[in-house]
């Protein structure tokens, strides 16, 4: 095999040549993460993380504020050093130098507080980004790719935060990097902006890029992830799909009635109350639906005449898994 040759691709493992450094890229191990620590003042802030990240991946990490999501992304960027711990990206240990040089080569990062040069357009700012590293994307085409083509010519100072937001993330990706990591990227966002990026990063996982974002919203990993680790208080309390840890730690679907008046919640507590379990939530009652059917529940209120405003089923989402780990609550806005 010619050492010069910069990409050869084979069926189990991308195989990249840099500098004559041959780095294997296993599908299973493009993260590694062992038993990994971090103590702040005689506080733990990170207490034994173990994790592994696949190539081609988008992976969360879940947990609220204070959680240490933020410090285990700057311990994996280079920005801090672990007080113990093992962790290999890209098949190089960060622990060594000049290794840490060549992951830096090949990733990409965005900060919770990006800051860039006010008086310089997007388009100036990105290709001042991109001199910073050996390769650089097109600064046309990271433009086109963030929908940034009407804000090219502006001057950062004069964007809005959602257009800011965007142009950080262009600048994580401006070295065409094997693997982004992300700290909180949709945080403050509305809807339609944060909707935008969630479609920008499935984009770039389509064209072979590996993900690593934070977020304390729990309905963001069911949307954009493949895998999410739950991290509360320096601690990983568990890992995968979405799908995976909401049948794991959820209760099933749930019954919630809204009622007129408290009156006529009164009767349906008496109802209910020897038929099944139940509880009293922002003056609803809230039902298990794995102990009573919705028909069954219809059939006890008609049989009462306790009239109610409003009758839903709700399907069990991550926040109801973090409750059970944690016995906390993340925020579940969109």
């Amino acid at each position: 095999m010619n050492p010069k040759k910069k990409i050869t691709k084979i069926i189990k493992y991308k195989v990249v040549v840099k500098e004559k450094l041959l780095i294997t890229l296993d599908q299973e191990k493009v993260i590694t993460v062992k038993d990994l620590k971090k103590e702040f003042n005689g506080v733990d802030i990170l207490n034994g993380i173990s994790f592994v990240v696949a190539l081609e991946e988008i992976y969360c990490i879940l947990g609220p504020d204070g959680s240490g999501k933020t410090t285990l992304l700057e311990i994996l960027v280079g920005l801090r050093n672990p007080s113990s711990g093992e962790v290999t990206i890209l098949q190089n240990d960060i622990s060594k130098s000049y290794e840490m040089r060549e992951i830096k080569k090949r990733i990409g990062y965005l900060p919770q507080e990006f800051r860039t040069y006010d008086n310089l357009t997007v388009k100036e700012n990105l290709q001042f980004w991109g001199k910073m590293y050996d390769k650089m994307l097109p600064v046309s085409e990271i433009i086109e790719l963030f929908n940034l083509t009407d804000y090219a010519n502006k001057r950062y100072r004069q964007l809005t935060f959602p257009i800011k937001r965007k142009v950080g993330l262009a600048t994580a990706f401006i070295n065409d990097p094997d693997i982004v990591f992300l700290d909180e990227p949709t945080s403050g966002l509305d809807q339609f902006a944060k909707k935008e990026i969630w479609g920008i990063l499935k984009e770039f996982k389509a064209r072979g890029k590996t993900i690593v974002l934070t977020t304390n919203q729990a309905l963001e990993p069911a949307i954009v992830a493949d895998q999410v680790a739950i991290i509360h208080k320096g601690l990983l309390k568990d890992i995968g799909t979405p799908l995976e840890l909401i049948d794991r730690y959820s209760a099933g679907s749930r019954i919630i009635i809204r009622f007129i008046s408290l009156t006529e919640r009164e009767k349906a507590i008496k109802a209910l109350q020897d038929e099944c379990p139940f509880e009293i939530i922002d003056d609803n009652i809230v039902i298990s639906s794995e102990e009573i059917t919705l028909a069954e529940v219809l059939n006890k209120l008609e049989k009462v005449n306790a009239r109610y405003s409003d009758i839903i089923t709700q399907k069990p989402t991550l926040n109801d898994a973090f409750i059970t780990l944690t016995g906390e609550k993340l925020s579940e806005t969109i």
